[in-house]
């Protein structure tokens, strides 16, 4: 679970097609976005999320990559760097291929899983080939899905946004309730978000199941500010420090 749970600190993506006024929608050189991660007052690891429009095998496709790594005291104490790859249909938004490359410490995984969406099966490099529900997104896909079809005015307090996801060889429904709006003094100054509380499980990481929080930006960018964490091991923090090929002036002017 904790691993879930760096992923999904890492992961909050990018814009997407059903966006009218997405930049990915207008420019092949998509989005870019960087942060940092902090555990308590220590700066700990970075982050990076970019995502362009590339033809793969004669397929027009969205290529999302994810990277995450530890630095500083935490790179000499545990050594992280994971990569994240999701190859989406830029019609359905729906994956046809991702990778997840994983190294922590002395523990290494590659695995990729192929999307067969006329028998509703995914085909691991790890596990085989498995049946799953119409619609599956891989976990990195499922954000992009989200940001395009959920982040919005229309959501209402106390509503769940749920999506059928496959990570690590295992079907797994993401959950996040929407919690309303708040602004937040971050480090490209003050925004006015979404504030989401995911529901995770509870036990080797979490101490309840609304232990973490994520802030998306609640303009035509809907980009992920801030997430946090309340582990048993203590508080992490990711921010958003930098990014390019969006509406910096909407950003900041969400009103």
């Amino acid at each position: 679970m904790y691993k879930l749970s760096l992923s999904i600190l890492l992961i909050f993506l990018s814009h997407t097609l059903l966006l009218a006024d997405s930049p990915i929608k207008n420019a092949e050189k998509g989005e870019n976005l960087r942060y940092v991660i902090h555990y308590g007052i220590i700066r700990g690891g970075k982050a990076s999320l970019k995502i362009r429009r590339e033809k793969i095998d004669g397929k027009d496709l969205y290529h999302a990559t994810l990277t995450g790594k530890t630095i500083g005291l935490f790179n000499s104490l545990y050594k992280v760097k994971d990569t994240y790859e999701s190859f989406i249909n830029t019609e359905t938004l729906l994956p046809v291929k991702a990778i997840r490359d994983i190294r922590e410490g002395n523990y290494k995984r590659y695995t990729e899983i192929v999307f067969n969406r006329e028998k509703n099966e995914v085909n691991s490099t790890r596990s085989g080939i498995h049946k799953v529900p119409a619609g599956t997104h891989d976990i990195l896909s499922a954000f992009y899905f989200a940001r395009a079809n959920h982040f919005n005015s229309n959501l209402k307090v106390g509503e769940v946004v749920k999506i059928q996801t496959h990570f690590s060889d295992e079907l797994f429904l993401l959950q996040f309730r929407f919690m309303g709006y708040e602004t937040i003094n971050s480090k490209i100054g003050d925004v006015n978000c979404y504030k989401f509380i995911p529901i995770v499980a509870t036990g080797r990481a979490f101490k309840d199941e609304d232990d973490m929080t994520i802030w998306i930006s609640a303009d035509a960018n809907r980009i992920p500010v801030r997430v946090q964490f309340d582990l048993f091991i203590g508080s992490l923090r990711c921010d958003l420090m930098n990014f390019s090929d969006f509406s910096y002036d909407s950003l900041l002017d969400n009103d």
